[in-house]
């Protein structure tokens, strides 16, 4: 305490009245000190009460708050349930609505496929009777265009005819001569090609009329000649295709 007020401690240089007059002023420092120590505390203690007491009212609010919700669902929960209990009897009942309409679905639907079951035998039926009566149409109608070809050649070239069934391909080719007969786009019969044309060509056949007069015989050696595959001729009924062509091609 010396030492705070700048006086020396040693004995002999102790003064009575500035000792006394320097330990009344430490003491006064002291308790200056005190005192405001006290104050800060005290302030300090103020402040962490008022914010204790903020949030003490922030959470009364909060739980009240939280009770007037915790009202307002246990209202709304037994709201639901009466609900629910509605909900279930009513789907209870179109259960077993819907259960005796499946039911009845289910009946109508094994009747309806034994229906479809006759029906579709019933028309396969029909399909094979269509199919038939085409292809006899078809052949009718093959036969009708040869026949009226065979009249109306028979009208025109008679003499032709009959030396074109004795003879071989070159042989038959021979009767008019290139020069008697037309050129025509062979390429229009299906199954007869650029290249295959080129071939009959070749060989000497050059109109529809030709390839009408193509016999079982004929139409073999023409295979074995130009290298063709067996039996395409009569697959592609080349000979029906250039009769019908060669009959329109008169008949303008």
């Amino acid at each position: 305490m010396f030492w705070v007020k700048g006086l020396s401690p040693k004995p002999e240089n102790i003064n009575p009245h500035e000792s006394a007059w320097a330990i009344a002023e430490i003491l006064v420092m002291i308790l200056v000190s005190l005192f405001i120590g006290f104050a800060l505390a005290w302030l300090l203690r103020q402040q962490a009460i008022t914010k204790q007491n903020q949030d003490l009212a922030i959470l009364s609010e909060e739980r009240t708050a939280y009770k007037t919700s915790n009202h307002d669902l246990g209202e709304q929960l037994q709201k639901s349930e009466v609900t629910l209990a509605r909900a279930r009897e009513t789907f209870r009942e179109d259960f077993l609505i819907v259960s005796r309409d499946n039911e009845k679905l289910i009946t109508e639907l094994e009747g309806a496929n034994q229906s479809k079951q006759n029906l579709n035998a019933d028309v396969s039926t029909l399909h094979l009777e269509i199919k038939s009566l085409q292809e006899q149409w078809n052949e009718s109608q093959s036969e009708l265009t040869q026949l009226e070809l065979a009249k109306q050649k028979l009208t025109i070239d008679n003499e032709a005819l009959v030396q074109a069934k004795q003879k071989s391909i070159p042989e038959a080719i021979s009767l008019k001569g290139k020069e008697a007969l037309d050129k025509d786009d062979l390429k229009i019969i299906n199954g007869i090609g650029p290249g295959i044309e080129k071939k009959l060509n070749a060989r000497g056949i050059i109109s529809y009329w030709q390839i009408s007069e193509l016999t079982e015989d004929s139409i073999k050696e023409l295979t074995d000649t130009i290298l063709f595959f067996a039996g395409r001729i009569e697959r592609d009924r080349w000979v029906e295709q250039a009769s019908k062509l060669y009959l329109d091609k008169i008949r303008k």
